[in-house]
């Protein structure tokens, strides 16, 4: 719904959006224009900041575009987390949310502007910024408390000579209200048409004067629940999540002790001595390769994959999706406080805290442990190994060799990771004018802590199991019943307990900061008044991360083994922002005006850095604004970064395929070994470790690969460039059909140099391996690329791939953003008194999206595309639109939610056709004190598109709808 224009007044800080969401384009032009009509009576515009400079303006028109939105929009969307609202942004680029349960980032909302990485995307609370909850600074917008929003400011691009490390990407300014009168009662319900994924929100609002006005105090408290999905839940991503390892056990025999293929033969004709064997329940073993064999226990687990249209090949697969979330549940309390005392005509004290603590759970299927990182050996001895496993080892070379091992634990329960975030900032300060011309000040301290506690179930003891395993009696005198792993066998509830394992681990994020500016103006000329800013801070942040005991071991199969993390880096700052008009009422210059910025930082892990901003606004006449600049940005990098130490992770890399990219490209199954370049592929597997025995064999149907993270202490900064150009037009047309329309059409383009990342390991298969026919044209076994990982001599699978940070290459991207706006009163054009009626479209068209992997290296153009990772959704085209009907109390709006074409960057013969979402909004006033609002989100129920990334649900649910149609009903009522 778009409450234009009753928040005029409220985005008049603003000027005109270039870049805005439907709900809130609409109003900026107007907004802007009133500001300008008032500009005259200094009495009634109150000077004001907005996001990207320091210098407050009467009728500040802003030289970059900036996105603004406001409560009403929040509430508009029915959701109970801001990133919803944001993510629907065509600059936005969505990334970790409520639907990223594998992988996973605790329930965290976290923001990513072109699609740059949420660590290059600051976030600012009334212009300061907030504490971040993770080794990589990134903020969790949970946060902040949402039934006190303002209006949030949205710049893209470099900003960091305004405010400093991290706004590589742009600045996201959540502006809160701390002068609230009276009490404000917000409720709010939601439910999809299914019956599920409940919402609830419940907020109260009080505040008022004190002191014969010379004071104000607010005090906000909310409460907001989110309910659970499970994938299983809609049809689209009920088979999903296609593992190798399953509750029936399997294994793969050693190269250099290989069955024989006549005893192979006897057990399962076709099989070859080099295939994954299952063991089936009845005491037969199979091959994965085509289900040969395969006695199916039943059930979706074991035959989703087999099922007409899915989303695998015919080979055996377990279905893990159905029981891992689609939705992740949220339970939230916020308390903010707020205050101001005027103490005397030239100072101001005030002060705020904020306290949040929430929850939110992670359930992934059943603990894996295979391979030669998880996985187990077994002795040929083991009491339990059935008659036709039996003897496919005696038929071995060495048949009392012990052979591996991979098995899901079921009978232990699923992987649950329950976090716990207690969050609070605390800022205390004095701000007031000084007996110099205009000139005011502004000093604060600000402190903020992040506390978080994950508690994870469903981990395994390695060396537990191989104790079981071990034993001559199958575990049985340690645990009753002991542990046979040959089949999906039960497993007693003391075995269970004795294998195992909850942990706990703690994090801790601390953020300190003290700031001063000062502002004012300086000199006239002839053009106008040249105005100032200038400022020093010092900020320190430290990040604790303390593992459980027993995940530094590594003796844990489940979630990740983990070590611990501690670090400080602190920076002192000083930055100076200046005001040139430049002309002034000349003939097609109505006004010009340079504004020119600076900032050095003084980092303890990097030294000195420095960030500038050039950027301008030209009034040409007529309704045309032209504004545009150049801005230098750097990013330290953060605590993680830099000290991080190494973590054993497990990689998506995908599945194989005839046509895509996706999986281990050595797999006889995929398009690297079946296509025209099939001979070189195989001599470079077989140069890498691919043990000869098998390598005509080999099949890797895992979706991840074994390797490590970890930090580099000798990181140095990102540096961005960003350059900006645009046209606003607002002309003032006398006929009223025409007089509320406006438009703004803006380019951009930003170029990071040095960024610190890692070599993902789906890149490193991919380049080394000529996925794109130029990274390794001679398949040399030296490439770089190559280099990255290893392979177990044994059984060829990828190991120990290295996704080390370094300061690697570079990304850059460019698009053009644009926005038409049109209103009209029914009875301003002769027609019957009806109303007002406003219509808007906000949208992007990305021109480039590039990343470089390493220095010098070429650029993987990904414009267009979408990939395995979430945030790497990169449409041409993706728009805003939509219409507010007003009428008297009530109001009825509609939004177009429009995600462009994108083709499968890791198989390119397939393509995802573009998507529309359709909303529908109303609301009423009951009368001056309550109002009503009602709403369906996705009126068509559209289905997100399925295709076959390494993630969860068979689709992207960062970027695509996986809720389906909703319905929301809320209140507001005031006292």
């Amino acid at each position: 719904m778009f409450t234009v224009y009753k928040r005029e007044r409220l985005l008049a800080s603003a000027g005109l959006a270039s870049l805005m969401i439907a709900a809130a384009a609409s109003t900026a032009a107007y907004a802007q224009e009133a500001a300008q009509d008032t500009a005259s009576d200094d009495a009634a515009v109150e000077e004001i900041v907005v996001t990207g400079s320091r210098i407050a303006r009467k009728d500040y028109v802003a030289n970059s575009p900036i996105v603004t939105v406001g409560q009403q929009d929040f509430q508009d969307t029915g959701s109970v987390t801001i990133d919803t609202l944001l993510n629907d942004m065509p600059q936005f680029v969505p990334q970790s949310n409520f639907t990223s349960n594998n992988p996973s980032n605790g329930g965290q909302a976290n923001l990513q502007l072109r699609g740059l990485g949420s660590q290059r995307t600051l976030v600012l609370m009334n212009g300061r910024r907030v504490v971040g909850s993770n080794s990589d600074g990134t903020v969790d917008v949970n946060v902040i408390p949402t039934a006190l929003i303002k209006n949030i400011e949205v710049i893209t691009g470099g900003a960091s000579a305004t405010y400093g490390s991290d706004a590589l990407a742009g600045v996201t300014n959540f502006i809160l209200r701390d002068d609230f009168e009276g009490i404000q009662v917000d409720a709010q319900y939601g439910q999809t048409s299914r019956g599920d994924g409940e919402t609830q929100s419940v907020s109260v609002t009080m505040g008022g004067n004190f002191a014969d006005d010379r004071g104000n105090a607010v005090l906000s408290l909310g409460y907001s629940n989110r309910g659970e999905i499970f994938n299983a839940a809609r049809p689209f991503s009920s088979v999903s999540g296609a593992s190798a390892t399953t509750p029936l056990g399997s294994t793969i025999f050693d190269a250099t002790n290989l069955p024989s293929q006549a005893a192979v033969t006897a057990a399962i004709a076709g099989g070859k001595p080099g295939d994954t064997f299952g063991f089936n329940n009845d005491g037969s073993v199979f091959t994965y390769k085509n289900r040969n064999g395969f006695v199916s226990p039943g059930g979706i687990d074991y035959d989703g994959f087999a099922q007409p249209g899915a989303t695998y090949n015919p080979n055996f697969a377990y279905n893990t999706g159905a029981l891992n979330y689609l939705a992740m549940p949220l339970t939230r309390y916020n308390v903010f406080a707020s205050g101001t005392y005027e103490v005397n005509k030239w100072a101001k004290a005030y002060g705020q805290a904020l306290f949040t603590q929430y929850e939110s759970t992670q359930i992934l299927a059943p603990t894996p442990a295979a391979g030669s990182a998880t996985g187990f050996r077994v002795k040929a001895t083991n009491p339990f190994i059935p008659a036709e496993l039996k003897s496919l080892l005696n038929s071995r070379t060495n048949p009392n060799g012990t052979f591996r091992l991979d098995k899901r634990f079921n009978t232990v329960g699923p992987r649950e990771g329950v976090d716990n975030y207690d969050v609070f900032q605390i800022v205390t300060g004095v701000k007031g004018d000084l007996p110099i011309k205009d000139w005011s000040y502004d000093v604060y301290a600000q402190m903020g802590r992040v506390d978080r506690l994950t508690t994870q179930n469903g981990n395994i003891s390695r060396s537990a199991v191989q104790t079981l395993l071990d034993a001559a009696d199958g575990g049985n005198s340690i645990c009753a019943g002991g542990f046979n792993p040959f089949g999906d066998n039960a497993m007693s509830a003391a075995c269970a307990a004795y294998v195992g394992r909850t942990s706990k681990n703690s994090t801790r994020s601390d953020q300190r900061v003290i700031e001063a500016t000062v502002q004012g103006g300086l000199f006239d000329l002839p053009a106008g008044e040249v105005r100032f800013a200038a400022g020093m801070d010092y900020r320190e942040d430290e990040y604790t991360f303390t593992p459980d005991a027993l995940l530094s071991t590594g003796d844990v199969a489940g979630f990740n083994a983990q070590k611990p993390l501690e670090g400080v880096v602190d920076v002192k700052e000083y930055f100076g922002e200046v005001l040139i008009p430049v002309l002034r009422d000349l003939p097609f210059v109505e006004e010009l005006n340079l504004n020119l910025a600076s900032r050095i930082s003084d980092y303890s892990s990097i030294g000195q850095v420095g960030a500038y901003k050039i950027d301008g606004d030209w009034l040409i006449g007529g309704g045309v604004r032209a504004r545009g600049g150049f801005q230098r940005a750097v990013r330290a990098p953060s605590i993680g970064e830099l000290y991080a130490p190494q973590n054993l992770t497990f990689a998506s890399i995908g599945t194989p395929s005839a046509s895509g990219n996706g999986g281990d490209p050595c797999d006889v199954g995929g398009k690297y070994r079946t296509g025209p370049n099939a001979a070189q592929v195989k001599a470079l597997c077989a140069a890498q470790g691919v043990p000869g025995a098998i390598i005509d064999s080999y099949t890797y149907t895992n979706t991840q690969a074994s390797g490590l993270t970890g930090g580099n202490p000798d990181l140095k900064e990102e540096t961005a460039d960003t350059f900006s150009v645009g046209l606003v037009w607002q002309p003032r047309f006398d006929n009223p059909w025409l007089e509320k329309l406006s438009g703004s059409i803006d380019y951009y383009s930003i170029e990071i140099a040095d960024v610190i990342a890692s070599v993902a390991t789906t890149d490193q298969l991919q380049l080394c391996y000529n996925a794109n026919g130029t990274s390794n044209p001679t398949y040399d076994p030296n490439h770089w690329a190559c280099q990255m990982f290893s392979r177990n001599p044994a059984t060829g699978e990828v190991i120990g791939a290295k996704e080390f940070n370094g300061n690697l290459g570079a990304l850059r991207t460019s698009g053009i953003d644009f926005q038409v706006d049109w209103g009209f009163t029914f009875a301003d054009v002769g027609l019957p008194d009806l109303g007002k009626m406003k219509f808007n479209v906000t949208g992007t068209k990305l021109q480039k999206w590039e990343i470089q992997n390493v220095p010098n290296g070429a650029f993987t153009d990904r414009t267009g595309t979408i990939s395995n990772s979430f945030g790497m959704t990169f449409p041409e085209w993706k728009w805003l639109a939509g219409a507010d009907w007003s009428y008297g109390p009530a109001s009825l709006g509609v939004r177009w939610r429009y995600q462009g074409e994108v083709e499968n960057f890791n198989d390119t013969s397939k393509t995802i056709d573009a998507v529309n979402y359709f909303d529908l909004n109303s609301s009423w006033s009951v009368n001056d004190k309550v109002a009503l609002r009602a709403g369906i989100n996705n009126l068509t129920d559209e289905m997100p598109p399925v295709y076959t990334p390494a993630i969860q649900a068979n689709t992207d649910p960062s970027t695509y709808d996986v809720l389906g149609r909703r319905f929301y009903l809320g209140l507001t009522a005031k006292f």
